[in-house]
């Protein structure tokens, strides 16, 4: 049985430029998240085309509740809630062999990043793996599924996060549907074209999978050191009462552990722990 899992964030697809699209009090959110199911239905029927069995979109934006089951793909099975141990890679681990990612530029890499931010973008300047900055929450994501030995083989959003994605993983396809000009601005094609190139992007991923290699930064797992630097420095106390976590600066925290357990407190202190203060 062959399974994709996609893992959806708004701020990935054509169009989406601001806050009125991609908050729900936006204006223009009613009709993004619309244009967002259809996007993620091109990905999808790539994957049944090319063959596959089951195709599992995991919600990755905000409260995690932003796609209408009725506009998706009936062959689709939804991911939603926010109430996980994971932000954006629910269930990877059960047995899917490729990953999809919709997803914008990281925090502070590149000025033509769309809506560049690393998860929770009030709270969290910068994060690590293993002393590398990663701050792009697609290459993030792709090292969870790379932990699992499944590898990200296409991503969706500008050219700014197909470059950040390339610069771990080459062969990745890249589908840029957006060309980011700054943070708020872009030029993007058409939701149709952006579609037809979305469909045609995956079906090319999944023909060449075989040479698209899964990221693999966390190494063996078996320690994993994660970092984090907030943007305020109350946010690294509150971080600090979770135990095995040590203060490495007024507003850094690090926590060295196995990569399962990190993926949880990954949760935990970039959203569920410090999102209130």
């Amino acid at each position: 049985m062959k399974r994709a899992y996609i893992s959806a964030d708004i701020e990935g697809m054509e169009g989406a430029v601001t806050k009125l699209s991609v908050s729900r009090s936006g204006p223009d959110f009613a009709m993004a998240r619309k244009r967002l199911a259809l996007d993620v239905n091109a990905a999808a029927r790539a994957c049944f085309d090319m063959g596959y069995d089951d195709v599992t979109v995991c919600e990755g934006h905000a409260d995690m509740e932003n796609l209408i089951p009725e506009d998706l793909d009936r062959r689709i099975r939804l991911l939603n809630g926010a109430m996980r141990d994971s932000l954006q890679m629910q269930n990877i681990d059960k047995g899917y062999d490729a990953f999809i990612a919709f997803g914008h530029a990281g925090a502070g890499l590149n000025t033509d990043g769309v809506l560049n931010h690393c998860y929770n973008g009030g709270k969290i300047y910068n994060m690590r793996f293993n002393g590398i900055t990663t701050n792009t929450e697609a290459v993030v994501n792709g090292a969870v599924a790379g932990f699992y030995g499944i590898p990200l083989i296409a991503v969706v959003g500008d050219n700014a996060v197909c470059r950040e994605v390339h610069e771990f993983s080459p062969n990745t396809e890249g589908i840029a549907v957006k060309e980011g000009l700054y943070r708020h601005c872009a030029i993007s094609f058409h939701p149709e074209v952006a579609r037809e190139m979305i469909y045609e992007g995956v079906k090319k991923a999944i023909a060449r999978k075989a040479e698209i290699q899964p990221i693999k930064i966390l190494g063996d797992g078996k320690t994993v050191v994660f970092e984090i630097d907030y943007k305020e420095t109350s946010m690294a106390d509150t971080a600090c009462l979770v135990p095995g976590v040590t203060r490495t600066a007024p507003r850094s925290i690090k926590y060295t552990g196995d990569a399962e357990t990190v993926f949880k407190l990954h949760e935990l202190l970039v959203y569920r722990l410090v999102d209130a203060l």
